[in-house]
């Protein structure tokens, strides 16, 4: 079973990867803030970065101001294109019906107007699938420079490429806003968006290869495919190399798309090569100087810290949480502070200064709260029960997991949480019942034992669906939670609890015996350690009560398990148990 705290916190003494460990001075550059005011963007480009910039950091008004000011300077027309997407962006997440028509059919027109008409035909079959003019044809993009009657051909190749180059920042079939569409399609998507591009590439305006393979890493990201993400970050990064030396089609904005890059490594990579993931934040951090996106920066600093604390950096992790509880107070909206909070939480744990990690917790519980986010919730629990074990406060410890318990549960049964998240969170919320029933029986709160197995029972038992988790598994938390309610009615028994008596007991001990013999094919040596678990306790039980001859084979045959098993300690124990209860 796992610790309570084993996510939160990672071991200072695991494994560390290869990479250089950052110094306190190159920390101290990387973690300044941005020199505000910015200056006044210098060209579209630069202005299409802001505007980007300015939405994710949800100031929508601003960013609608300053593409207004642009969008009719003198620019290239890639320039353009990539100011009015980031302005269309903005428009689907503000819900700005009328200035989602006019960025829609300003995108078309510049199409038309440098030429790539097949493009602006393809843009305007995919507005038309699934964007803002979804299912109002005879409001469609105006597909200027076109002759009545005209029909430009569109190839099923070239429809793949503009719907991985437009779709991922438009409204999904459903009508969610912004960038809420199903990661997994979006994979789809952009890998057929990949595969057609070299049959239509002298079609497509600029060089859109680098920009889908970036998004493909990001949505693989989204879908929980590490690997896959952290392989196609990569490949964007040595195109990136490779297109700021071709001196004859350069890549328009490298540090961009590089930064973009850096930023998913630093995720992806955090718990496998926590020092390569740090380095990856610090070179994003580095492209951040004349940024102001207060959610990326932050994003990427709670990234730093936690792989920080993953490969034992305590001064770095130190230093880097202390910047990091500052500067978190930039964002605007609560909801986005909760994964600073929990890191600097985090890592006050992980250092033991027990008394100021509560300070950012509860504040990060108290968001959550507020804004039902049961995941930030979950993490907080799981810390708390953390510092509640380390400073032996049982009780507090207890309630804790059954909020861990709680929570886990009913994120894993939401709807909206992704598959690959499911089975993590079952295995959370099945360990975290492991973990009250424990801290339970030594507390012995039979009633608390008897609800924490019941809960295992109901989400580990073999006739409940498709299951999520290997049946081993499953079936050695069913016997955990068997063995557990044995051993509470034995010590109710022992205490003389009302409504405990013998026959309750012997019920529960040929359950769990029961339970035990339905061992999956493969885990017989489980099986036996379960058993010689139960003919052990079983024998002290009927020590205590002086059942002499009862006793005596029950410890016989924990004696022969453990012999079986290797086990010499608990042999030890057994065999110092028989001789006190003698020959017969």
């Amino acid at each position: 079973m796992i610790e309570s705290d084993a996510s939160s916190v990672p071991d200072p003494g695991g494994r560390r990867d290869q990479a250089e460990l950052p110094s306190l001075d190159e920390l101290r550059i990387a973690l300044r803030p941005p020199g505000l005011p910015l200056p006044t963007p210098r060209d579209v480009l630069a202005a299409a970065h802001r505007v980007s910039d300015l939405i994710h950091a949800e100031r929508y008004r601003e960013a609608r101001v300053l593409t207004d000011a642009f969008r009719e300077a003198p620019a290239p027309a890639a320039d353009r294109l990539a100011l009015l997407r980031a302005a269309l962006h903005g428009a689907v997440l503000a819900g700005d019906a009328q200035q989602l028509e006019r960025d829609a059919t300003d995108i078309v027109s510049v199409l038309h107007r440098c030429g790539h008409r097949e493009q602006a035909a393809a843009t305007v079959a995919v507005l038309l699938e699934r964007g803002p003019v979804h299912g109002r044809e005879d409001r469609a993009p105006a597909s200027h420079g076109r002759r009545r009657g005209e029909q430009v051909a569109v190839s099923p190749e070239l429809l793949a490429v503009v719907r991985g180059l437009e779709q991922t920042t438009l409204p999904g079939a459903d009508g969610a806003r912004g960038t809420a569409v199903d990661p997994r399609r979006a994979v789809v998507r952009l890998r057929a968006a990949l595969a057609a591009l070299p049959t239509v590439h002298e079609l497509i305006l600029g060089d859109p290869g680098t920009a889908l393979r970036l998004r493909l890493a990001q949505a693989l990201e989204a879908i929980g495919d590490a690997d896959g993400a952290t392989t196609q970050a990569l490949d964007v990064l040595e195109l990136v190399d490779q297109q700021e030396a071709d001196a004859e089609e350069p890549l328009r904005d490298p540090a961009r798309t590089a930064t973009a890059a850096h930023a998913v490594l630093a995720r992806t990579l955090g718990v496998t090569r926590p020092l390569d993931a740090a380095r990856h934040a610090l070179d994003a951090l580095d492209a951040l100087t004349e940024v102001d996106d207060p959610p990326l920066r932050i994003g990427l600093i709670t990234r730093l810290l936690q792989a920080l604390m993953a490969a034992g950096a305590t001064d770095q992790a130190t230093f880097t949480a202390g910047r990091l509880a500052s500067l978190q107070r930039t964002l605007q909206r609560d909801v986005l502070r909760t994964s600073a909070l929990l890191a600097v939480a985090a890592q006050r744990v992980q250092a033991e200064r027990y008394d100021a990690a509560w300070v950012p917790l509860e504040r990060a519980r108290q968001i959550a709260r507020e804004h039902r986010d049961h995941r930030s919730a979950l993490e907080a629990s799981r810390l708390a029960a953390s510092i509640h074990e380390r400073t032996a406060d049982h009780p507090a410890a207890l309630a804790e997991l059954c909020r861990l318990a709680h929570e886990s549960r009913w994120l894993a049964e939401d709807l909206a949480t992704p598959a690959h998240e499911r089975a993590e969170l079952v295995a959370t919320q099945l360990n975290a019942h492991a973990l009250v029933l424990r801290r339970a029986l030594d507390l012995g709160r039979t009633a608390v034992v008897r609800e924490a197995a019941e809960a295992i029972e109901r989400r580990a038992r073999p006739e409940g669906g498709r299951p999520l988790l290997p049946a081993e598994l499953l079936w050695d938390h069913r016997v955990d939670a068997r063995v557990g309610l044995f051993l509470g009615v034995g010590e109710a028994l022992r205490r003389g609890e009302e409504g405990a008596d013998i026959a309750a007991y012997e019920h529960r001990r040929r359950e769990a015996m029961q339970v035990i013999g339905q061992v999956p094919a493969g885990h017989d040596a489980r099986a036996r350690y379960w058993a010689a678990y139960v003919d052990d306790r079983h024998a002290q039980m009927l020590a205590d009560r002086d059942e002499v001859r009862s006793a005596r084979r029950a410890a016989r045959r924990a004696r022969d398990g453990w012999a079986h098993l290797g086990r010499g300690e608990d042999l030890e124990r057994t065999e110092a148990l028989l001789s006190r209860l003698g020959t017969e």
